[in-house]
């Protein structure tokens, strides 16, 4: 199969509910669609809700239910994000789980202060640059079954549990074992398997199923797991009772680390003990700008999210016109300003701890300014165009340091702390095998390949981006946070893989700068440009729009996905606009 139907496979399944039908709700009045529940909250009928109190907008209800549960006993976001994120490695495990890791970026209300929290996978100790070169082409005609995608070899380090402890530590204040409570209810007693699940897991069952408690999970129904049936997962109800009693601990120097180790080895990894002891969460500094008059707070390398982000929206900052042009102009304008940053994105991104990224030369005045003047208004520009290539000699070889599927979910509390977090198992189902209940992630597959072969959404990069001893490979997540002067007023972040920052980015600037409401500036169509292949793709849109397109010289590619945004848009009155993607069947939850 051709690299571009397995990618169009990819976002397809992803894709579960249609932007046709979510225009139709958008003229709800938002009062009245919740229920209320017995645990003093409330679950929304649809994909956006207002609230007064506390907000969880998650890409799965039952997920975004746990939350709020926690908010609804006097937890505070910490607490709730960590709910959330136990509770959608049970519901949503095709996507996320402690098999994974992510990044978290919280505010602190009290302090006023921001930390940013990488729990993202890494390498093992014998991960080198050339260890997917010679292996089965990425292009090959099974889908996503090339080793750095399927097997134990595609294992990287699981961040998860680590990162969950590292932030209920540090802002927590609830006991761990009733932070689990709810992810634990749901594992045990079961939930309502999810359309998503279903659809993902259909070209992926025969895989599935060579995993012995896979094919527990998918009984006798070994085409994939059928929407609307009730699951249990008592194996990994049983490692979160331990998570529950010991925390972290025994996912890297214990009995489940061991376990992990097995499994990744006898699928043909090279996993050790020692990786998963040596293990760290980095608290690393968030990225921040000031543009149109806002303070954008995002994620720094090893993602490429935060950077792409604040470079695209400066560009448009330069470019924004006095007048209102068409809706096709301004579609250009986005995807003009993907180009460039994207080209850095492969060019000079890669984990901190092993490489300089020259960040400040890269989001230099001067370097945004040059680039600014290459802006055709009329006319889409060669991505190349816009590389601007910095000094030969940078980025450079760092001294290495010692330590050192996907979901989105944002969390305000009532005390104004605000919790953004992206966590993941890279493709779905991740690796496609288990231990101790957990979805094994295939994070190796987002690491650059010296023979050129592009990742699973088709990205490339250089050696920067390697596979090295302990590297932590390149992501697209952009948990973001939003200010207005001290105030924090937009909590965003999106999954999709590199579709992540150009969704993210659209559904702010609607929210934000163009002053949409809430729900409209999520369910919009979206476009997508990544710099290379020169193809703009786009959702929906009216005829007229793409004959524009075309005209200005755009090769246009159809497509049913353009990333999945959650966001809750923080009102100076009090009032809290939770917006969960109807692209992927989420419903936020609050009170």
């Amino acid at each position: 199969m051709p690299n571009a139907c397995r990618r169009s496979w990819l976002i397809a399944v992803i894709n579960f509910s249609l932007i046709a039908a979510c225009a139709r709700t958008l003229d709800r009045p938002i009062e009245g669609r919740a229920k209320k529940t017995s645990a003093s909250f409330v679950t929304s009928r649809s994909f956006d809700a207002a609230f007064r109190d506390f907000a969880v907008a998650a890409d799965e209800p039952q997920a975004a239910g746990a939350g709020a549960e926690i908010l609804a006993q006097g937890g505070n976001a910490a607490d709730a994000a960590a709910a959330t994120m136990l509770a959608l490695g049970v519901s949503s495990f095709a996507s996320s789980g402690l098999g994974g890791g992510g990044f978290l970026l919280y505010y602190d209300a009290a302090s006023h202060t921001l930390t940013f929290l990488d729990f993202r996978e890494f390498a093992p100790s014998a991960a080198k640059a050339t260890m997917f070169k010679n292996a089965l082409s990425r292009s090959s005609a099974k889908e996503f079954n090339s080793p750095s995608q399927y097997g134990g070899l595609a294992v990287a380090v699981p961040g998860e549990p680590a990162g969950i402890e590292a932030l209920l530590d540090e802002f927590g204040s609830m006991p761990r074992a009733d932070v689990v409570k709810p992810a634990l209810r749901l594992a045990e007693e079961g939930f309502v398997v999810s359309k998503r699940i279903a659809v993902m897991s259909q070209p992926l069952a025969r895989d599935l199923a060579k995993d012995p408690h896979a094919r527990t999970l998918l009984g006798s129904d070994l085409k994939g797991f059928v929407a609307g049936s009730k699951l249990k997962r008592p194996e990994l109800a049983s490692t979160l009772r331990v998570f529950a009693k010991e925390g972290a601990r025994p996912f890297y120097s214990g009995a489940i680390a061991k376990s992990v180790v097995a499994t990744a080895n006898k699928h043909g990894g090279v996993l050790t003990m020692k990786d998963l002891a040596t293990y760290r969460v980095k608290k690393r500094t968030p990225l921040e700008k000031s543009v149109f008059g806002f303070r954008w707070v995002s994620a720094p390398p090893p993602s490429a999210g935060g950077y792409i982000l604040l470079a695209s929206l400066a560009l448009l900052e330069h470019w924004a016109p006095q007048a209102q042009p068409s809706q096709a102009w301004w579609l250009h304008a986005f995807a003009e300003s993907f180009k460039g940053p994207f080209i850095d994105r492969a060019a000079y991104i890669g984990d901190p701890d092993f490489v300089v990224v020259p960040l400040d030369a890269l989001m230099s005045i001067q370097r945004i300014a040059r680039r600014a003047k290459l802006f055709d208004p009329d006319r889409a520009v060669s991505p190349f165009r816009y590389a601007l290539p910095l000094a030969k000699n940078s980025p450079q070889q760092a001294d290495a340091k010692h330590g050192g599927g996907t979901s989105h979910f944002c969390v305000v509390d009532a005390r104004g702390n605000v919790a953004s977090v992206t966590t993941t198992i890279n493709l779905p189902f991740g690796a496609r095998i288990t231990a101790e209940g957990m979805f094994l992630n295939n994070e190796m597959d987002d690491f650059a390949n010296p023979s050129g072969e592009k990742n699973a959404f088709g990205l490339s990069a250089s050696s920067v981006n390697y596979p090295g001893p302990h590297h932590r490979p390149v992501s697209s997540a952009t948990p973001t946070i939003v200010f207005k002067g001290n105030q924090p007023v937009l909590c965003i972040g999106g999954v999709g893989g590199s579709r992540i920052v150009t969704a993210v980015l659209q559904t702010a600037y609607y929210a934000l700068i163009a002053g949409n409401p809430a729900g409209s500036s999520v369910a919009l169509p979206r476009i997508h440009h990544q710099g290379e292949p020169d193809i703009l793709s786009h959702e929906t849109f009216d005829a007229s729009t793409l004959k524009e397109l075309r005209g200005m010289g755009y090769t246009l590619e159809s497509s049913e996905y353009g990333g999945s945004v959650q966001m809750i848009r923080i009102s100076g009155y009090g009032t809290l606009h939770a917006v969960s993607d109807p692209r992927k069947g989420g419903k936020p939850a609050g009170r």
